[in-house]
């Protein structure tokens, strides 16, 4: 069978080929077949039970995934990190198996549900989804000292669960332990973390012969993390203990509703007022009358979402009208009154003070949908400072609106009736009732196969980077960082040779010193004298490199890599968090190079010197897919990498070949 992984970028199809692995306890075998589009088997023994290629880069391959999905009536324009697909025995379908998405960001705040509206993307058309996030993580300081570990509010693991038996789909959230979590925290969450019990599910999934067992498994671990955290909370503002398993077992949004209503420890629900971005006079009269109502949390007080329940109804569509002009508000109050049915309100600041997006605030409508399903009716009032134009268009226009962005998608897709009320709005308040005349096709997802594009570019120059690589220990070579496009940032990496110990440094900073910038790749080499760091920042084109990078790029791996780092697994050992004062490193040397596709050697020298770098590696790919060559530009001190890239690429069977000057 030959398998594909479409990823944001070849670090998320990394991991989810190292899932596969792991699943069928294989191997995995380069076939060396192209730099950009890596091939591997994976084998047991001698046996060869799948080829898998890496398609790094969504949208680049001839297939966009976002509008595949909207044929089958996937509500939003939203892409996972990672696609399996099977591809058919004359190649010319491929057939999606499901989808992966891996958080190593911080699942505190408002990035616990940044990524709920790929979860409901998938899982309204059925299409298995796995969601990957870490337990334990901690907050550092300006300083990079540990502040304290930081948790998800547990209505958003709660939300997969939730989906997954409303809609009858895999949408599981699968915890890990963080690298940095604490002894004390592992102990307390070692029985939740569901790694094992997801290559069973993924195991049976690629053979399409799903079982419930794995799956049952991974919804009690995913109940018992959301108890651990709501037992944990100071104060009582979520659901506890049982109250959660019996909401689970409610499959219908109004019989929630219901639940919720008659409930005997019910909670009143109040949003905090935010001083950050400029409010109108009828939006902060809307939000302090309306919590006069005492609506109801729906498991969880601190998050933006709310419930009026029947007999608040018509008091609520009575409090629009008494707020907002008639010839504006009636239509929608009037339906909502005439309704009279449960109502989930959703409030979304939507926009920064300067007016761009919040990106987190795109997952709020789809948490409250995962959560009570297409039965009950969702109001989103929206209230943040966009731009002029943005309400022009909401007004003329919605669909164009929907088109282009991916807030509105989210608003306007899955919601039932939208209230706009900005400052920056020249038209006053707006509204709008959305049609949701849902066509869900539950069936197979089968495209056309995906072919190589003859446009290359930073894609292309960190897959073949990270290719060349990240493979190379028994050559003292480590792959430190890899950051493409899309990368999470989630860690540096140091490898002691001498004792197999990985030394990490979580929760990077964009710049660790004046002027110093994060690369996009860091190469760890050990020599017997020292350990050398190749910094690397990759571009698409070499006049994207700033002038004078090459010092900035050193002088962030010098700071970083002074300090102690958060985390360290000792070899065959879990990560644990790193308590000592001092970094393992004392002595090494950086060398900053630039990396980009390749047009004329001119070009290279030219680029080395403007951007004081030790080193250029130009890459030039071949539109048919084949041969691809390195041109390796070094300077007088870096004239020791001659010698390593050759050894490299003698192992590519002649699909990569390499020029040195």
């Amino acid at each position: 069978m030959k398998l594909r992984i479409h990823g944001d970028n070849i670090i998320e199809c990394e991991r989810a080929l190292s899932l596969l692995a792991h699943a069928y306890n294989c191997q995995v075998v380069s076939n060396c077949r192209n730099i950009f589009m890596p091939s591997y088997s994976l084998q047991n023994k001698t046996k060869e039970i799948f080829e898998v290629e890496l398609l790094g880069g969504h949208n680049r391959w001839n297939v966009n995934f976002t509008s595949e999905l909207m044929k089958y009536g996937a509500p939003l324009r939203e892409a996972t990190d990672a696609y399996i697909t099977k591809v058919s025995k004359d190649s010319k379908t491929e057939e999606l198996l499901l989808a992966i998405e891996f958080c190593n960001a911080l699942p505190a705040g408002n990035n616990a549900w940044q990524r709920n509206g790929r979860a409901v993307t998938c899982a309204e058309i059925g299409i298995p989804y796995f969601y990957f996030a870490e337990i334990g993580g901690v907050e550092l300081d300006a300083d990079r000292k540990v502040k304290a570990p930081r948790f998800p509010n547990p209505i958003v693991p709660f939300s997969y669960l939730t989906s997954s038996k409303t809609l009858n789909v895999v949408c599981v959230p699968i915890y890990e332990a963080h690298p940095a979590i604490t002894e004390e925290l592992r102990k307390k969450f070692t029985h939740i973390f569901g790694k094992e019990a997801s290559l069973d599910l993924l195991k049976s999934l690629i053979e399409q012969n799903l079982t419930n067992d794995a799956m049952d498994v991974l919804i009690q671990k995913g109940t018992t993390l959301v108890k651990i955290l709501s037992g944990d909370r100071k104060r009582v503002d979520t659901f506890r203990a049982l109250e959660w398993e019996e909401f689970l077992k409610i499959s219908s949004g109004q019989k929630k509703a219901e639940w919720i209503k008659n409930h005997p420890n019910k909670q009143i629900w109040r949003k905090k007022s935010s001083d950050k971005v400029n409010v109108t006079k009828t939006f902060k009269k809307l939000l302090t009358k309306t919590q006069e109502l005492n609506l109801l949390s729906i498991g969880a007080k601190e998050i933006p979402i709310c419930l009026v329940a029947n007999g608040n109804v018509k008091k609520f569509a009575s409090l629009l009208k008494e707020i907002y002009p008639s010839d504006k508000i009636n239509e929608l109050a009037n339906t909502v009154e005439q309704k009279n049915k449960p109502l989930i309100i959703v409030w979304v600041t939507g926009f920064k003070p300067r007016g761009d997006d919040s990106r987190p605030d795109r997952g709020l409508v789809p948490l409250a949908r995962m959560l009570f399903g297409n039965d009950i009716d969702i109001l989103t009032i929206v209230f943040g400072p966009a731009g002029k134009q943005t309400w022009k268009t909401f007004k003329d226009n919605p669909a164009k609106l929907v088109l282009g962005n991916g807030l509105w998608q989210a608003v306007l897709n899955l919601s039932n009736y939208v209230l706009a009320d900005s400052a920056t709005s020249e038209q006053g308040i707006l509204t709008n009732i959305v049609n949701r005349d849902l066509k869900r096709k539950n069936v197979k997802v089968i495209f056309n196969s995906a072919t190589p594009s003859d446009v290359f570019g930073e894609h292309d120059v960190d897959t073949a980077i990270h290719t060349l690589f990240s493979r190379q220990l028994s050559s003292y070579i480590f792959e430190s960082m890899c950051n493409p496009p899309g990368g999470d940032w989630s860690g540096i990496s140091y490898f002691d040779f001498s004792d197999k110990t990985e030394y990490r440094w979580t929760s990077l900073p964009r710049v660790s010193a004046i002027k110093a910038k994060r690369p996009d790749h860091i190469i760890q080499i050990n020599t017997k004298k020292e350990n050398i760091f190749l910094v690397i920042e990759s571009k698409n084109n070499a006049r994207d490199l700033d002038n004078n990078i090459g010092k900035r790029l050193t002088e962030y791996v010098k700071a970083l890599l002074k300090i102690a780092p958060t985390a360290y697994k000792p070899n065959k050992q879990d990560w644990q968090s790193f308590t000592g004062k001092k970094s393992p490193l004392s002595n090494f040397s950086s060398y900053s190079g630039g990396a980009f596709v390749f047009k004329n050697l001119d070009e290279m020298k030219s680029e080395m010197q403007d951007g004081s770098l030790d080193f250029i590696f130009a890459i030039e790919f071949k539109n048919d897919g084949t041969e691809t060559i390195g041109h390796l530009l070094l300077s007088e001190k870096c004239q020791f990498l001659n010698r390593i890239f050759t050894d490299i690429i003698s192992q590519f069977n002649r699909s990569f070949k390499i020029k040195i000057y």
